[in-house]
């Protein structure tokens, strides 16, 4: 079993867990495979668990000598916060921008003792998100809240509401040291700590026909151009186009490609890319074959959310008003795979930071 440290080494190193149509930057055999985990994600939808849109990622449980901690994901293994105010004294004395968290330090302070208290003496670490700070009331049968993006209403009466009636927090444990947390809701009167996936069994259709579509795209001649096309191009353009798919995507841009690689690669990269008879161009069929393989995995990846999204009962996820949460996670034979709607949940997410920057 690996040790916290290692744990937190790995979150790190890469916390980000792919999005599936991204596959095909790097290249067709790698989409192959992910168009492959698609397909096992359908036939074993009981694997998968939701994404939670929490407020801050939280790490905590019992060190090696037995003392409890609570940590935030970006706090380095050599340290442990032991108490709220080593989380003050991490910001202002350890991290680099030396930025205090004034209205955070209240929040984790009152659900300190009540998190220990669930723990008990559980030696390991959890892996969670802070969903609220409470005690919530409620609103029209619900209990309401918006850690960030999605806003989340729990029916009172629903076996999840009875779990959070009168407490000071709501945490979702993704993760019990290095494996997915599948055990029970733990908690007392102040805490309630829950699984993800609520304990909810997913039952998926296979979408048959975009799965074709999109094993189409990526495979015999259609891969080679893909391929080709990819070959010919620096990393820096590759990135920037898989950025341009997304930002598309999540309505960060209205832009066509050649506007887009102008603003976004270097002045050398874009006379090359973009003259007459440039690579752009003359690579057309390839460019298109590309976009067509990305959007084909993303249409199935966006019909496998759309299922799985009708089948959570007693919580009501909406972002702007519009059904849906952030997503969804599940383990497949390329590691984990997230589904996340990049036209709902990306495009209010990035929106929502937008704002917070004008």
């Amino acid at each position: 079993m690996k040790t916290y440290r290692e744990f937190l080494t790995e979150a790190e190193q890469d916390p980000r867990i792919p999005h599936p149509e991204d596959s095909v930057f790097q290249g067709t055999a790698q989409a192959q495979r992910y168009v492959t985990a698609l397909q096992e994600i359908a036939k074993n939808p009981g694997l998968g668990s939701i994404k939670w849109d929490g407020m801050i990622a939280l790490y905590f449980g019992r060190d090696t000598s037995g003392k409890f901690f609570i940590n935030d994901k970006y706090m380095p293994e050599t340290f442990h916060a032991y108490s709220p105010l080593d989380w003050q004294r991490y910001d202002t004395e350890i991290k680099r921008s030396r930025t205090a968290r004034p209205d955070l330090y209240k929040k984790i302070a009152a659900i300190w003792p009540g998190l220990e208290a669930a723990v008990g003496n559980t030696p390991g670490v959890f892996k969670g998100d802070l969903m609220f700070v409470g005690p919530l009331e409620p609103v029209n049968g619900a209990y309401v809240f918006q850690p960030v993006t999605v806003r989340y209403a729990v029916d009172v009466n629903s076996e999840l509401g009875k779990l959070i009636a009168g407490r000071r927090a709501l945490i979702v444990a993704h993760q019990f040291q290095d494996a997915p947390f599948t055990g029970k809701s733990f908690g007392n009167d102040q805490v309630t700590v829950i699984p993800p996936s609520m304990g909810i069994k997913f039952t998926l259709r296979v979408p048959g026909s975009l799965v074709v579509q999109a094993q189409k795209t990526v495979s015999g001649s259609v891969a080679q151009t893909i391929d080709q096309f990819l070959s010919g191009l620096p990393k820096t353009v590759q990135e920037s186009i898989k950025k341009y798919f997304n930002h598309r995507a999540t309505g960060q841009t209205s832009l066509d490609i050649a506007e887009w690689l102008k603003a976004n690669v270097s002045a050398k990269q874009s006379a090359n890319l973009l003259a007459q008879d440039g690579y752009m161009q003359s690579n057309a069929a390839g460019y298109q074959a590309l976009a067509t393989a990305w959007q084909s995995i993303a249409a199935l990846k966006e019909a496998l959310i759309q299922q799985l999204e009708s089948q959570i009962k007693g919580i009501s996820q909406t972002i702007n008003g519009r059904p849906g949460g952030e997503g969804f996670v599940f383990p497949t034979s390329v590691g984990m795979i997230k589904l996340v709607s990049k036209g709902n949940f990306g495009a209010a997410h990035f929106s929502g930071f937008a704002a917070q920057k004008k």
